[in-house]
Order: C-alpha cells, then sequence, then structure tokens
C-alpha cells in the first residue's frame, strides 16, 4: 500500500486554470486558424509547454464557440519528431484534414525532421 506523505500533486487541470491566458492572443490565435488552419510556437512561442498549449487549445475553442456562424473542428496535437523534439500544434480539421497533414505542416513550419514511417524504428547511422 502507498503512503500518503501529505503531498499534493496537481492534476494537469489544475495546472492549467492557474495559467493566465491573454484574450486578444485566442482571438488572434482564432482569426489565424480561420485564416490557415493552424497556429504553431512561431506563432505563439509559448506552445513549447504541453499544458500551455492545451489550456490554450481550450480557450480558442471557446472563441469559436462563441462566434456567430463558426464551428471548425478544433484540434490541438503533439508530435514527435527525428532528434527527439515534441511539438504542438492546434488546427482546423475542416482546413487540414488529416493528422498526418497536421504532422507535416508542423514538421515544415518548424523545420524538424518527420519519420515517415512512424512505426519502423529510425535507422540513424554513426561512424
Amino acid at each position: 500500500m502507498a503512503k500518503d506523505d501529505g503531498i499534493k500533486v496537481e492534476t494537469d487541470e489544475e495546472q492549467i486554470a492557474k495559467i493566465d491566458f491573454d484574450k486578444e492572443d485566442v482571438k488572434q490565435a482564432a482569426d489565424m486558424i480561420a485564416e490557415k488552419g493552424f497556429v504553431t510556437k512561431n506563432d505563439f512561442p509559448d506552445m513549447h509547454d504541453r499544458l500551455w498549449s492545451q489550456g490554450f487549445y481550450e480557450k480558442i475553442e471557446d472563441e469559436f464557440h462563441h462566434r456567430d456562424n463558426e464551428d471548425p473542428y478544433i484540434f490541438c496535437e503533439r508530435f514527435d519528431f527525428i532528434g527527439g523534439a515534441i511539438e504542438s500544434i492546434i488546427f482546423d480539421m475542416d482546413q487540414v484534414k488529416t493528422r498526418e497533414k497536421a504532422l507535416h505542416i508542423l514538421g515544415e513550419a518548424l523545420d524538424l525532421k518527420v519519420q515517415d514511417k512512424p512505426n519502423e524504428t529510425y535507422k540513424m547511422v554513426t561512424y
């Protein structure tokens, strides 16, 4: 049986709730997604943080729900890249039709190498 040492560990939701998202950034992100279909850390540098990205995504979704005649299918996804980088993209699946397309858009935007066959081990030659 695990010992209760009195240390409280915050959940992701509790940590996200403490983040203060700028309303203008949320509006700008929604506008950018409506225009080009996605945002990355190139647009909002704090997207390097997983929890910040998740909370930002939730705020963007809320922004779209409050707009008239706009109800895109917004999605937040984290992808692994060759070399170990893990990055986030928030995108509209009505414009970026597949997760694979989102992966490639994110890789191109951040100049990261995409493993085209993710179920195969990437073979690196060393000398």
